[in-house]
């Protein structure tokens, strides 16, 4: 019972944190209209104001990896809640476009530093045999943003404006830093092979193909591949992700409750593939290989995205399931990846590699995405140069390219 209680714990605050810390970037793609029009900005402008979050998110992601290896991984945890918390009011008072763009360099500190954490204490805390379903738990705490952003802010913006959703989830999330500082206690490194979640010994291997590796350099090549990856797929989601309720109801003529209801579904069903996916890339497939697998499924929800106007709106509900596995899951088995791919006392600062790399694609493909929307006029080229990053981003961890952490 103690154990599955400290699990529990454990796992609401990894989701906790992971929603907490990646929040604005969904508030922001889902509020686009009421934004758009309050601050009077183009899309372009919108999306930069998205990759300022995610590019000082990537430029300190490295950093961050440091100070949580210094700090510990729970007290790093709740200094992030606590950022997100306060970057969310300074959002919701904004008066004009420059504190907009002030909230999402603060709330910036955080989204690189989510990952970093978590990923350190999981690291700390979980044996093997049992990181791959936890990583998948954890990582679904952004899908879980995505989900109560799309189910919830339309509705709250028309309730309360879309200020005082902002205050609310403020308020939610100075309730969790103050709940994980209760409810997590400290604990210390776990020794090889147990578990601090029950005490008892837990499995080496875990059946992932990918043991901690004492080549270090072979370890360091395979953090730079992984970074490399996730600038890719971190690319696609800043331009594919982010504008998706935008061009549902301006281009496909989608309502704002159906394209909220669009972007809530990914994230639900994304909660469930992040999950599943740690636990097969552990379990069954390894992670490189998963990796590509995964990448190739983006590209072809990509692909649904660019024909939709050609076979209707339809498309985009079973192209939901293909987003939240081909562009929602790969996260979760790349952070299982870092984990096991180093020590635990480094798992911090190798997150952060990855996660530069992820944050700063973020960053470049948002602004680029709203720059050929405005001077173009349509959506298609971002739909397919999408589908081809995420064909590169395949082979990029393809087997054979992956030596002995294949």
């Amino acid at each position: 019972m103690v154990g599955e209680t400290r699990r529990g714990i454990l796992s609401a605050t990894l989701i906790g944190a992971m929603t907490a810390t990646s929040f604005q970037i969904f508030a922001l793609a889902v509020l686009a209209p009421e934004i758009i029009a309050e601050f009077d900005l183009t899309r372009g402008e919108l999306g930069l104001i998205g990759s300022v979050n995610t590019l000082v998110g990537g430029l300190t992601a490295p950093f961050s990896g440091r100070i949580t290896d210094w700090m510990g991984p729970r007290r790093a945890v709740i200094a992030a809640i606590v950022v997100s918390a306060v970057g969310m009011a300074l959002m919701a008072m904004a008066p004009g476009a420059l504190v907009l763009a002030l909230s999402a360099v603060l709330l910036g500190v955080p989204q690189g530093w989510g990952n970093p954490a978590t990923n350190a204490l999981i690291a700390e805390r979980v044996a093997d045999g049992s990181k791959g379903v936890i990583t998948g738990v954890k990582q679904s705490g952004v899908q879980f943003g995505v989900f109560l952003s799309g189910l919830t802010l339309p509705s709250l913006a028309l309730w309360m404006g879309w200020r005082g959703a902002m205050w609310g989830f403020a308020g939610l999330f100075a309730v969790l830093a103050l709940a994980v500082w209760i409810g997590l206690r400290p604990s210390p490194a776990i020794a090889s092979g147990q578990n601090a979640l029950t005490g008892e010994a837990g499995t080496s291997g875990g059946g992932a193909g990918l043991e901690p590796d004492e080549d270090d350099d072979a370890a360091q090549r395979w953090i730079l591949r992984l970074a490399v990856y996730a600038l890719c797929a971190g690319t696609v989601g800043g331009a594919v992700s982010r504008f998706f309720p935008l061009w549902a109801q301006e281009t496909v003529g989608l309502s704002s409750r159906t394209a909220g209801l669009l972007v809530a579904l990914g994230g639900f069903l994304g909660m469930g593939a992040r999950v599943m996916a740690g636990r097969v890339a552990e379990r069954q497939i390894a992670p490189p290989r998963l990796l590509s697998v995964l990448a190739l499924i983006g590209a072809v929800y990509c692909v649904s995205l660019g024909i939709t106007l050609s076979v209707g709106d339809w498309i985009l509900w079973p192209a939901t399931l293909l987003n939240a596995v081909g562009i929602g899951a790969w996260n979760a088995v790349a952070m299982l990846a870092v984990i096991v791919a180093v020590p635990a006392h480094r798992a911090g600062r190798a997150s952060g590699i990855v996660m530069m790399g992820f944050l700063v694609g973020l960053s470049l493909g948002s602004p680029v995405a709203g720059y050929v929307v405005d001077r173009f006029g349509t959506y298609q080229p971002i739909w397919w140069v999408g589908a081809a990053l995420m064909v590169v981003a395949s082979t990029l961890t393809s087997p054979r390219r992956s030596g002995r952490l294949a």
